[in-house]
């Protein structure tokens, strides 16, 4: 028999999950195990970070109640790099409760796990469905940027390292764990400008010394209009677990950004 473990939330930028396209499934226990019916779903996003489950803390900029016989909420949660759609129904109700009862703009935390589906109109959209959301302060917003901003920057290091001829992935320069496959994996399929985000990173960090954060609203450019309908699949009611997928880090400060060239 083949169990199967809950999986950590990783946090991860909205404009990097806005430009992940690569899902898949692993485990079980033979051949064709990545087929097993209860092997969880990964995303993999352009800088190396394998998520089953994801933690986002952003800005809600606005919410919709868009179910036709039960209610089924949408909302866009936004941080300094983009904007993400959360998605709350009947298999997830305490969120979808939480969610309806929220005021944009509100301070938010989602615990969810990512999707992609095409729309109508032949784009990839990435969605996350809501496990929990929670109203948090703007000092936890704050703080998650930075963690995601280091993890972020520690992943562009690995992800760097497999262009050498022998990468060394257990190195204090390095020192996020991930698997020589999966760096390479992702490499490989988005052939990952690591300039491009490290400059995101620079985005979000600055919009802290800048005071303005992720409070971002007005109109949305045609292109990030929410699709119609809902999202496909559904999951049980799931509880609230822990968020972090490391452990508490150094400052800003501390976080090599590089030069611009």
């Amino acid at each position: 028999m083949v169990i199967f473990s809950r999986e950590v939330a990783r946090r991860v930028f909205a404009g990097e999950l806005r430009n992940s396209n690569l899902s898949f499934r692993v485990g079980g226990d033979g051949p064709g195990d990545d087929q097993h019916q209860y092997a969880p779903t990964y995303l993999l996003t352009p800088t190396g970070a394998k998520c089953n489950r994801v933690f986002l803390v952003g800005t809600l900029t606005e919410k919709d109640d868009i179910g036709s016989d039960t209610e089924y909420w949408r909302g866009r949660v936004v941080d300094p790099t983009g904007s993400i759609l959360v998605y709350a129904g009947q298999y997830q109700l305490e969120a979808a409760q939480i969610l309806a009862a929220l005021e944009p703009p509100a301070f938010v935390a989602v615990v969810g796990k990512p999707s992609l589906y095409e729309a109508e109109d032949g784009r990839i959209i990435l969605t996350v469905r809501a496990e929990a959301i929670q109203k948090v302060q703007e000092e936890v917003r704050d703080r998650w940027i930075l963690e995601t901003a280091r993890l972020t920057i520690e992943r562009l290091k690995a992800l760097k390292a497999t262009a050498g001829p022998s990468p060394d992935f257990t190195t204090a320069e390095h020192a996020v764990s991930i698997p020589d496959d999966v760096l390479l994996r992702a490499r490989a399929h988005y052939q990952t400008d690591i300039e491009q985000y490290k400059e995101m990173v620079r985005k979000a960090l600055s919009s802290l010394k800048e005071g303005k954060g992720a409070a971002a609203g007005g109109a949305m450019p045609p292109e990030e209009k929410p699709p119609e309908g809902k999202p496909r699949g559904g999951a049980p009611k799931r509880s609230w677990l822990e968020l972090s997928d490391e452990d508490e880090a150094q400052d800003v400060e501390t976080i090599d950004m590089g030069k611009r060239r």
